[in-house]
């Protein structure tokens, strides 16, 4: 096993049910979700906690890219890096529930969700939607 990234922590709503998690990515996954910035380690739980929520909410969004391809079922993922976080409960039992109907194991679905976030990054479209949430709020 390779490195073990701990989170130093984000700061929640008071009272949220947090739960203590450790998801394993390979070493190719870690690099696109950090990108340039793959040496600041601290950073990595947010951008974890932010794929994850990422993937859930393009949920039902009909993306050709969000489930899981089937040439990839029955592979296993590679343990390379280990991110320890600290995620709302709820937020945690949501991707285990969309692990469990996918027919995958939450680290197989991780990897999967930070690879498509990290291509939403780098398509641009996560900072098309935050200006479409900034004309909502307007």
């Amino acid at each position: 096993m390779g490195v073990t990234v701990k989170g130093a922590g984000v700061e929640r709503e008071e009272g949220a049910d947090q739960r203590q998690v450790t998801v394993a990515l390979s070493d190719l996954a870690f690099e696109a979700v950090m990108g340039d910035e793959a040496h600041l380690q601290s950073e990595a739980p947010l951008r974890i906690e932010s794929a994850l929520r990422c993937y859930l909410g393009d949920k039902g969004f009909g993306r050709a890219a969000w489930p899981y391809p089937g040439f990839l079922r029955g592979s296993e993922t590679q343990r390379d890096v280990e991110i320890e976080l600290s995620l709302e409960a709820g937020l945690w039992r949501s991707f285990q529930e969309e692990a469990t109907a996918q027919g995958l194991s939450v680290e197989q679905l991780a990897e999967h969700a930070v690879f498509y976030f990290a291509a939403e990054l780098d398509a641009g479209r996560l900072t098309q939607r935050i200006l479409e949430d900034l004309d909502e709020t307007d």
